[in-house]
């Protein structure tokens, strides 16, 4: 993978990382002034508290982008992922079906062992 690409990955995953610290800034003050009542006490809340989030996301990803130990562990990430051999899916669909069934097989044993236990006990008692 070319250097280019890479590093457009690594934006991209530094952008989404500051659109979620965003939204989630952007909730909890939102929960956070319905909580305190600012919406009463203070004009334009809710415009303040999306300025805030956007901010708050846009210094996320200006630091992200600036911070060079950052850069360079995911740069080593987006290298690695590229190297992986991912399954087909006629692979993952095999895999699916075999878990499937493990765990039918695991709830039956389970359910046989809960029952056998729940009538000891009532011989007990």
């Amino acid at each position: 993978m070319d250097k280019q690409n890479v590093q457009k990955w690594v934006n991209f995953s530094y952008l989404m990382a500051a659109a979620l610290v965003g939204f989630v800034l952007f909730v909890a003050m939102q929960k956070l002034s319905g909580v305190y009542d600012l919406e009463v006490r203070i004009r334009n809340v809710e415009l303040i508290v999306r300025i805030v989030s956007i901010v708050v996301g846009a210094i996320t990803f200006a630091v992200l982008y600036k911070h060079e130990q950052v850069n360079r562990f995911m740069n080593e990430v987006v290298v690695e992922l590229s190297r992986v051999t991912w399954p087909t899916q006629k692979e993952t669909s095999s895999a699916t079906v075999i878990v499937i069934i493990m765990v039918m097989i695991s709830g039956l044993i389970l359910g046989f062992l809960d029952y056998v236990w729940t009538k000891v006990v009532q011989l007990i008692i």
